[in-house]
């Protein structure tokens, strides 16, 4: 039976989504477990799955749009219905016109006609030509007070689309106030302040650090630890080796290998109870160029080092590309989290929930170290440990501290 399919709930906290793309265009079956169409939330890209075997009859929304969870984006019918009076069908669903019969790639209609959804705007341009454009360009071209009549389009069948707009934006400065676009918002600077608009992953940040802070109980332990056998063990597996390891796949190892000698650690605070993992599920905070993001590589125990350090650089690729799954962002038990590659010899971090800890890594500096009476200098790296107090204690956190200090100091147990 013909029925509207909306968006789905992606997040716990996603309100609205930017639609990416159809995997799927109208008239294509469909079966449960199907990719249907690709969607940006603040944190990551995900794939809308279908959970139910369908016919894609006609898509309402075209790439680019805002869409709010719960509006419709498409009408789906029965396997082997078939539609003989299109108007009433659309009345029944509550369409208020008929709706475009536009593939699912998103090229325009030739007479396009409104619904519930507008997915795509037609204007004239006054020679009696019709001039498409998507959602998300219609917005950017009304915030910086441009025709979008007056944009030429470089989207299907010459439909304006975002970049065109943001190239029509900089081309065209006033004098007393430059607009740009950033993360698809205006940006507007004057001669004294620059207001750039916060992007939904941004937002989604702010949100879960601060609430961090008023419900985890922090408390942070701070140590030293010496890293010339670490970086000699190094040294020679990246001679020696086809993959490049770094300081922090060493770090990070030893965090994991950690994790399994002091269970206690490896834990989350529930309502009811703490939740002790038999996994070493470990998240990695990288700054894209889309804002902080913490992926999780999960059973970290049974990885190798190289195993480990290319699954980094994945993530990290991703990171920049948008590309990472919200699966791949959610859970674990604990954070490593390294600016010494900026120069920060040490800081404290925040608390990721639901994870238990977070380790904060500074840089690599030589230093006098006493040793057995004498002074030598060393290289020390600072580390600083940030714990949920509530289910762990100031003992067992320094227990799991000393014997990370123990791996790092002598590198060849990492590899054990």
């Amino acid at each position: 039976m013909a029925h509207l399919l909306r968006m789905p709930g992606v997040s716990a906290d996603a309100e609205e989504v930017i639609f990416l793309e159809w995997s799927v265009s109208p008239g294509t079956t469909i079966a449960d477990g199907d990719s249907i169409a690709l969607v940006e939330t603040e944190k990551a890209n995900l794939d809308i799955i279908s959970d139910q075997a369908a016919v894609l009859w006609r898509s309402l929304i075209d790439p680019g749009a805002v869409v709010k969870i719960g509006e419709p984006i498409a009408i789906l019918i029965g396997l082997d219905e078939k539609i003989s009076d299109e108007a009433a069908l659309l009345k029944s669903l509550g369409l208020t016109g008929a709706v475009s019969a536009a593939p699912a790639t998103s090229t325009p209609p030739s007479a396009p006609l409104v619904t519930e959804v507008k997915s795509t705007f037609a204007t004239n341009n006054g020679n009696g030509e019709r001039i498409f454009s998507s959602p998300i360009a219609r917005k950017l071209a009304k915030e910086n007070n441009i025709a979008v009549e007056n944009i030429v389009g470089t989207g299907p069948n010459q439909r304006i689309v975002r970049a065109d707009v943001e190239r029509s934006i900089l081309s065209s400065p006033s004098n007393s106030e430059v607009k740009a676009t950033q993360n698809g918002s205006a940006v507007t600077k004057t001669n004294t302040y620059t207001d750039i608009p916060h992007s939904g992953m941004r937002r989604a940040v702010a949100r879960a650090l601060s609430a961090s802070k008023q419900q985890a109980p922090h408390f942070y332990l701070n140590t030293t630890c010496r890293v010339d056998a670490l970086l000699a063990l190094r040294k020679s597996i990246n001679e020696d080796g086809s993959v490049k390891v770094s300081i922090n796949d060493f770090i990070f190892k030893a965090v994991v290998k950690a994790l399994v000698d002091v269970p206690e650690m490896n834990v989350i605070w529930m309502d009811d109870c703490v939740r002790r993992f038999d996994s070493v599920d470990v998240a990695v905070a990288i700054g894209s160029t889309r804002g902080l993001v913490t992926p999780v590589i999960r059973s970290a125990e049974n990885l190798s080092l190289t195993q480990i350090s290319n699954q980094i650089q994945d993530f990290a690729k991703r990171a920049n590309e948008g590309n990472l799954k919200q699966t791949e962002i959610e859970g674990g038990s604990f954070c490593v989290s390294n600016l010494g590659m900026y120069g920060v010899e040490s800081f404290s971090a925040i608390l990721n929930p639901p994870q238990v800890g977070i380790l904060a890594v500074g840089a690599a500096i030589n230093e006098p170290v006493v040793v057995a009476g004498a002074v030598e200098i060393a290289n020390t790296i600072k580390m600083t440990l940030s714990v949920d107090h509530r289910p762990v204690d100031g003992v067992m956190a320094a227990q799991w501290l000393q014997r990370f200090k123990t791996l790092i100091e002598n590198p060849a147990l990492i590899l054990a």
